[in-house]
């Protein structure tokens, strides 16, 4: 029953990062990202409450609910959509690459994730396995989400979902992973965000778009 829920909470993160992907407005960006967040988030008290219940004391990993609920389901999704609302949007293309060319390369990738963790020596647990395949396939898709959007403000969602990625691998391979890394991780992310975030804002500023393409004009 544990095994069975994990599975479809990743799962179901694995199919939002296809379902990002398939948006084709940046607008519906953030509701699915605070979406996949709600899902690790989910996984996170899940993992904290059965290993609470087998070692009968506090765990750590509860702390991890807390942060996910605080940053990435509440505060970053509201500066997010604060900023959106803020810099200048123009309905346009937002992509590099078509959406049914760019499902079918993802589809690729989540096949490509599957042969590598399947091949690798010393991973015997079968559930390990699957969580591996499900994290390592968030991650590949949302680095090709990030360097197939032409708005900074998709690559920017395009971090923030690898970043949950390498946090359900942690968590499902792991446990829980020691509080000080947990914190660390989430101070590496906060910092990030925030750069990104005001670069979003120098680049609207400067072109009047947050188009990246609009950066050649730098070249001479």
């Amino acid at each position: 029953m544990y095994h069975n829920a994990l599975n479809l909470m990743s799962i179901l993160i694995l199919i939002s990062a296809f379902a990002l992907i398939a948006n084709k407005r940046q607008n519906s960006y953030i509701p699915t990202f605070r979406f996949q967040s709600v899902l690790l988030a989910g996984i996170s008290l899940l993992v904290s409450v059965r290993e609470m219940i087998a070692s009968k004391k506090f765990d750590e990993v509860i702390i991890m609910f807390v942060l996910i609920v605080v940053f990435k389901v509440i505060i970053i999704p509201r500066y997010m959509k604060s900023t959106v609302e803020k810099v200048e949007y123009k309905v346009e293309k937002d992509f590099f690459i078509n959406i049914p060319l760019s499902m079918i390369i993802c589809c690729c990738l989540v096949v490509l994730s599957w042969y590598v963790i399947y091949h690798i020596e010393g991973i015997t647990d079968n559930h390990a396995k699957n969580y591996l395949i499900y994290s390592f396939s968030v991650v590949l898709l949302g680095l090709f989400f990030m360097i197939s959007r032409k708005k900074a403000i998709g690559q920017i969602i395009g971090f923030l979902v690898i970043e949950n990625g390498m946090f359900l691998a942690a968590m499902l391979t792991t446990e829980g992973m020691p509080m000080i890394v947990e914190l660390g991780l989430f101070f590496d992310l906060l910092t990030a965000f925030i750069i990104m975030g005001i670069f979003v804002f120098k680049i609207n500023n400067t072109f009047e778009s947050i188009d990246i393409n609009k950066l050649k004009n730098l070249k001479g």
